[in-house]
């Protein structure tokens, strides 16, 4: 899956995976917003946060219903005018709304792919976990497709030092396995390194 599409009520953000980078489009009402995140950008490192910001909103709201209800209840036992009685209904319609809205959003669970200059937030259960989960996993794919061609394909004068430099730091930033990078490291002990024929020097 090469795009992933997130609304939260008024936030709607689309992901989409290209070659060597992420593109991301989020609209909400009041812009709309597009800009892309370099492959080399954003690192392999994935933190998973559940926020709770709006557990205190949502007690706050629930304690407004209560006393609207209050309210209410001895606005129609002491028979007051009807006027009065819709605008208590409507106050407590009103809050019971936004109190809905806080309960559904007071526990949310993040995911932030990081580890490098930029970060990208993922909601981790939108459309749901599995799909955002194999999302998460075609971007790590497609970034380490991306590193293995740019960076295992030697220029044929390039120093052997160098080599496996560039091998230990691809090993280093998780773009290359363990088993990857000595395979990587025995191919560059032939005489033949990644379809490149070694220098007299590298010998």
């Amino acid at each position: 899956m090469r795009q992933l599409t997130q609304k939260n009520w008024t936030t709607k953000k689309e992901i989409t995976v290209e070659r060597d980078s992420l593109i991301v489009r989020t609209k909400n009402i009041r812009e709309d917003l597009e800009y892309k995140i370099k492959f080399e950008e954003l690192g392999f490192d994935t933190v998973k946060k559940r926020v709770k910001s709006a557990n205190i909103p949502f007690f706050i709201f629930l304690l407004f219903d209560l006393l609207y209800v209050g309210f209410l209840i001895n606005s129609v036992a002491n028979q007051e005018p009807l006027n009065k009685q819709i605008f208590w209904t409507g106050a407590l319609i009103f809050f019971s709304i936004i109190t809905v809205v806080a309960f559904y959003n007071r526990n949310k669970d993040v995911i932030y792919l990081t580890g490098g200059q930029k970060v990208l937030e993922l909601l981790s259960a939108t459309p749901d976990t599995a799909t955002v989960a194999s999302f998460v996993d075609t971007v790590h794919h497609s970034m380490r497709d991306y590193y293995k061609i740019k960076f295992t394909t030697f220029d044929p004068n390039l120093s052997n030092d160098i080599r496996l430099s560039q091998l230990r730091w691809l090993k280093d930033i998780k773009a290359i396995t363990d088993k990857e990078y000595q395979d990587l490291v025995d191919r560059n002990k032939t005489d033949n390194i990644i379809g490149f024929q070694r220098t007299k020097t590298d010998e």
